[in-house]
């Protein structure tokens, strides 16, 4: 995935989805925060869309997320090498 297709909001995986139904996610700008599609593993159609983290540098190469667990700040770092653009079936 290039950085261009990150910022424009296209759906993708982590290294590909490991089973039918695997979450996807996609970046939303004007929230500047990483989206979360729950999926149904009958036919991958969204079920929940909801937040997953924030986004608060993007580079040339990759993003850093970060959100909260149990009053614990945990970081990401992610490259856009990583990130598989998520296909859906007609």
């Amino acid at each position: 995935m290039t950085k261009e297709q990150f910022l424009n909001g296209t759906i993708f995986t982590i290294g590909g989805p490991s089973y039918k139904g695997a979450s996807t996610y996609s970046y939303n700008e004007s929230a500047g925060c990483m989206m979360r599609q729950s999926r149904s593993s009958i036919n991958e159609r969204i079920v929940m869309n909801e937040y997953e983290c924030n986004i608060p540098k993007v580079t040339k190469s990759g993003f850093e997320g970060f959100t909260y667990v149990m009053k614990k700040k945990v970081v990401v770092r992610y490259k856009f090498s990583d990130l598989v653009e998520f296909k859906e079936e007609a």
